[in-house]
């Protein structure tokens, strides 16, 4: 089994990275998160890989870092929940801005996760709050910051806001949920996160 991968990053297209490792080219599947990190074409990478084998095909899934690996290892434990899903999740969170999201029972904030609905999200909640405390514990810092998004109320008029000046969903809520803090309103939410994004 394919455990990781080093190699010259050929081409990115539609979340499929092309890395060529000693003249073979490999098709990796990535969430968007580790996609923005693993470098541009033509630069040397190195990717975690989850490889999947099934009856019709070998399907590699790439991950940034350790820690995504084995969350996506944990979502596609969950009934219903596919790596297409699982993908999505990470793409549309960070690590400690899931967990804090599942420990904290936000199905609201889950089913912004694309091919999600509410009874997934509780599903979700349901099945991974028991096994997503060493998460938790392995970026206690970041966990914190998304801990403390005030109301849900707040955070979705926040990622809302953000949203509606143009920017992906994925991003909005990757930035409200690192910058917003308790006691904080929409207003002070939304200029903390526009000021995150403007450095990318």
């Amino acid at each position: 089994m394919i455990g990781s991968l080093r190699g010259r990053l050929l081409r990115v297209d539609e979340g499929i990275a092309l890395i060529e490792v000693s003249g073979t080219g490999y098709e990796v599947e990535m969430p968007e998160s580790s996609l923005n990190e693993i470098g541009k074409p033509d630069s040397e990478v190195f990717v975690y890989i989850h490889h999947s084998v099934r009856e019709d095909a070998h399907v590699l899934y790439g991950f940034s870092d350790y820690t995504a690996r084995a969350l996506f290892r944990v979502l596609i434990k969950v009934s219903g929940i596919g790596p297409k899903t699982a993908l999505a999740a990470l793409s549309t969170f960070d690590v400690p801005s899931f967990v804090a999201a599942v420990l904290q029972e936000q199905v609201n904030s889950l089913i912004r996760i694309p091919g999600v609905g509410k009874k997934s999200a509780e599903r979700m909640i349901v099945e991974l709050k028991d096994r997503l405390g060493r998460f938790n514990s392995e970026s206690p810092s970041s966990a914190a910051k998304a801990k403390n998004s005030g109301s849900q109320a707040v955070f979705d008029e926040a990622v809302s806001a953000l949203v509606n000046l143009g920017y992906r969903e994925s991003d909005a809520v990757r930035a409200v949920s690192q910058e917003a803090g308790d006691g904080m309103d929409t207003g002070a939410i939304v200029v903390a996160a526009l000021k995150l994004l403007s450095k990318k």
